[in-house]
């Protein structure tokens, strides 16, 4: 069975794309992605999320079987999360640019949740830590 989306979902996942960019999560490569059922799910158009038109519609996708055409590789990530997942609702594929930008230095931020990571101290040992 193929699974439409709904212009609910549709929107879900343009406006999903849209604030990522807006608030700096994404640049030019990335994509969401929201389950519709136990057996398929919608991904973004492969255009920068940021700059989501509105009229843009994205891509049912099969968890079982092979990608549609026009569907970017790395949505095989996003299958195989809903896969093994079944709580899993949606997924963001992302690349921020200032982690991007650290990557040139070599530099790996450390995960840190809260206003822990305010006050956890410094290291010079090429990880940024706050």
């Amino acid at each position: 069975m193929t699974a439409v989306s709904e212009p609910s979902d549709e929107r879900r996942v343009r406006m999903a794309a849209r604030a990522l960019g807006r608030h700096g999560l994404v640049h030019a490569y990335g994509h969401c992605s929201a389950r519709l059922d136990e057996s398929h799910f919608l991904v973004c158009a492969p255009v920068p999320m940021g700059q989501m038109p509105r009229e843009a519609t994205g891509s049912v996708v099969p968890i079982d079987g092979p990608l549609p055409d026009g569907v970017l590789g790395e949505v095989r990530i996003h299958r195989e999360i809903y896969r093994r997942r079944s709580d899993v609702g949606g997924v963001v594929r992302s690349m921020p640019p200032n982690l991007m930008a650290l990557s040139t230095l070599r530099l790996t931020p450390k995960m840190r949740h809260g206003f822990g990571s305010y006050f956890y101290p410094a290291s010079r040992s090429g990880t940024i830590h706050n």
